[in-house]
């Protein structure tokens, strides 16, 4: 039986409401016939007037309260579709009993209409089974109802064609209402699968990219700790026997350690502490980094932590690396919550215009800072060193 218990997310869902409401909007078209009844002299055609216009008014209240209430559920249930079709059966056999003259072809004959989109809202919403057996009381009933015009009028031209006519809507309708149900619901049952397809590609999509993000994310970190100091030593500009350098390796070793364990660079939590480590590291390097710090938040969220530190790394290792300086200034201030650093060198600069787009300092530090939703400004000219700043506020 087609009738969930609750309708599911998704194009299912809204193929199911689009159906309440179109069924909804033809029963108030349908149920609109029998106004001329009532307002163009169409009561002097019925024995008992009141009956007529009462029988009306109740298919108009019964067609409220069907379709409120499942509009207000979004769902059809079989109780509601059998009463539906007892009524329409009822007003099919009651109304033309009280018809002066003949009901068969007349357009007096308003429960026909009505009657038919009963069939439909039956063809559409509960087993085939169910919705035959409702057709086809409904069409007996309207039979039975015009009988006896049927038989006083027989003989008259296209009466049987009219009644013919009439069958044929009511139960064609209904075969129409069922096909186009169907197929509005196999479109969405495709649009839902078809949804669910993308969902699950953007998923592994976005697991591969934080896969290749977390691997970019270890080589920086390795680039920026112990890549740095064995190339500085391979180079020859370290003694590996001093007691700083020494240092330096075991928090290296200590560093890459964490990394294989799973416990990787999180963010430490004193984030003073932390900055201050970044600059011994590089000094151990052979940069003399002169750094003020104040007022600096103690711990930040672990991802703004690591983003800003990853970022201080990188504009000291560009001093060391690029800017054919041995010195640096760094100054990291706390505010409002946030942090501004500031690092300066007396290099001999670049022309961040000609910088190829995707490479260097400009495109790290930018990658590491918006990822935190932070902001970083970079300027510099040839022979005019460099002023890197890095701000994050919550």
């Amino acid at each position: 039986m087609r009738q969930p218990a609750t309708i599911p997310e998704g194009a299912r869902a809204r193929a199911e409401l689009l159906l309440i409401q179109a069924s909804a909007a033809l029963r108030a078209v349908q149920l609109a016939v029998g106004l001329p009844v009532l307002l163009s002299g169409g009561l002097d055609d019925f024995r008992v007037q009141w009956l007529i216009v009462a029988s009306h008014l109740s298919a108009v209240l019964w067609s409220a309260a069907l379709f409120t209430a499942t509009l207000r559920s979004r769902r059809v249930a079989l109780p509601w579709v059998l009463a539906d079709l007892i009524l329409a059966a009822m007003w099919l056999v009651t109304v033309p009993q009280l018809c002066v003259t003949s009901c068969v072809s007349g357009w007096q004959l308003w429960v026909v209409p009505s009657a038919m989109g009963s069939i439909i809202l039956a063809t559409i919403f509960v087993q085939a089974g169910v919705a035959a057996v409702g057709a086809a009381t409904v069409v007996g009933a309207y039979v039975l109802g015009i009988q006896e015009h049927l038989a006083r009028t027989a003989a008259a031209p296209n009466t049987l064609g009219t009644v013919g006519v009439n069958v044929f809507f009511m139960l064609g309708f209904g075969v129409l209402g069922w096909l186009c149900a169907r197929l509005l619901r196999e479109s969405a049952r495709r649009l839902d699968a078809a949804t669910a397809e993308a969902i699950e590609a953007r998923a592994r999509e976005a697991t591969a990219t934080a896969r290749y993000d977390e691997r970019i994310r270890q080589f920086d970190a390795l680039h920026h700790t112990v890549l740095s100091t064995l190339s500085k030593i391979a180079r020859g500009g370290l003694d590996h026997r001093a007691e700083d350098v020494r240092e330096l390796c075991a928090r290296d070793a200590d560093f890459l350690r964490g990394m294989i364990s799973g416990q990787g660079d999180g963010g430490p939590g004193d984030f003073l502490a932390s900055l201050a480590g970044v600059v011994r590291d590089k000094q151990a390097l052979g940069l003399r980094v002169h750094s003020q710090f104040h007022a600096l938040p103690t711990e930040l969220p672990p991802p703004v932590a690591a983003g800003l530190l990853s970022a201080v790394r990188e504009a000291l290792n560009n001093v060391a690396l690029h800017a054919e300086a041995d010195e640096a200034w760094l100054t990291a201030v706390g505010e409002d919550g946030g942090v501004r650093i500031v690092v300066v060198d007396r290099g001999v600069g670049f022309d961040p215009a000609l910088t190829p787009p995707g490479r260097g300092l400009v495109r790290e530090l930018r990658h590491r800072v918006i990822e935190i939703g932070g902001t970083v400004s970079v300027s510099s000219g040839p022979g005019d060193g460099a002023v890197v700043e890095v701000s994050w506020s919550p």
